[in-house]
Parts: structure tokens; sequence; C-alpha cells
């Protein structure tokens, strides 16, 4: 399936189970998020050590969209897409979708602090010089879809409630040659900032 169906697909599927969620809870919980950030020469552990990571020549450009519509005391459940363009080595897009867990945090005075997890599929439309390519070329393996990880922190204000700014690790995986004939993908250390609606 090459890149636009696949997108197109991502887009149906959100968007049946936005209707659904709407029709069941019309206080839905959704958001919007931008981030930037730059690509780490680090496995997936490694690379969640912000300031001591060695980082790539590349960055990362995205913005996505969440809806949560299920919730079980402090944890709610959902679906994350979104859209990134890498750049520096070469330049390549992305598109990813899966389903996303969040809590809703802890108060440490003023400020929330919340994690969350989102699990799903990342679709490139070629691979990105540096470690994925490198990766790539190592296993004879494809790194075009792979999983796709991202654990994330984030931060709210009682004055701002509904805006979030957070760190997450962008991650792609084979999961140890699962997808792609690839062990690991590509990192990236990105900040970003999330309006909730």
């Amino acid at each position: 399936m090459n890149f636009f169906p696949r997108v197109a697909l991502v887009a149906v599927v959100l968007q049946l189970g936005l209707g659904h969620a709407r029709a069941d809870r019309p206080d839905v919980d959704q958001s919007v998020m931008v981030f930037g950030g730059a690509m780490v020469d680090e496995n997936m552990l490694d690379a969640a050590n912000v300031f001591g990571s060695e980082y790539e020549d590349n960055a990362l450009i995205g913005l996505g969209y969440q809806v949560f519509p299920y919730q079980f005391g402090t944890f709610s459940f959902g679906l994350e897409a979104g859209l990134a363009g890498r750049f520096g080595q070469s330049t390549s897009g992305e598109v990813w979708g899966g389903v996303v867990g969040r809590h809703d945090g802890v108060k440490l005075g003023p400020v929330r602090v919340a994690p969350s997890f989102t699990f799903g599929l990342s679709h490139v439309t070629k691979s990105q010089k540096g470690r994925e390519r490198d990766h790539e070329q190592e296993r004879d393996g494809n790194a075009r879809t792979l999983f796709y990880l991202g654990p994330e922190l984030s931060l709210s204000s009682d004055k701002l409630p509904n805006t979030e700014v957070f760190w997450r690790l962008h991650h792609r995986s084979g999961a140890w040659g699962t997808l792609g004939d690839m062990h690991g993908g590509s990192n990236a250390n990105v900040v970003g900032v999330r309006y909730k609606f």
C-alpha cells in the first residue's frame, strides 16, 4: 500500500472512532499538538537521556491529533494520528497512528505532570540518512513501515489547564526483526505544545 492510501486509511479509522465516541460521550477529550526536535544516534533507552545523547544532523517537525473516548479512574485511553517532516542529511515524510494511554498525572504546586504512552505504526516516504538508513543497510531491511512508540511527559498549569508543554521520545522500531527485518529504526527527542478542547 502506498503512502497516500495509508494516510487516507488512518483518517477514515479516526473519523469512525471519533464519530462513535461523540455519539456516546459528547464531552470527549480531544487535542491538537505541534512539536519539533532532533534525531538521536542512540538506541531507545539511551536516547531518553536528553542531555547525554549523541544527536544526528537531522531534525523532526510534526503535528498530531488525539481523542480520548474512554476513561477509567485516573486513566484515559484513545487514538492518536500525526504527520511529520524529517530534515537534515536527507528529507522524508512520516505518518503514524495508534492507541494512546494517559494518566491524569500528579500535582506539584500549581503544575500538573502527566505521563502518557502511544503505541502504533509509522510509515515514512523513505528512510532517513543516519542511524535509520545505517540499520536498514546493515540488516538488508526495510525501514519504511515500523512500530511507533511515544513515551511522553507533559506539564500544565492551573492558570492554563487546557495547554500543555511536553517532551516525547519519538521512536520507530522493527521490534527485533518483526517488521521490515529491522531491529531498530530511529529516535528523536522532541518538545511541543498541546491544546485540549
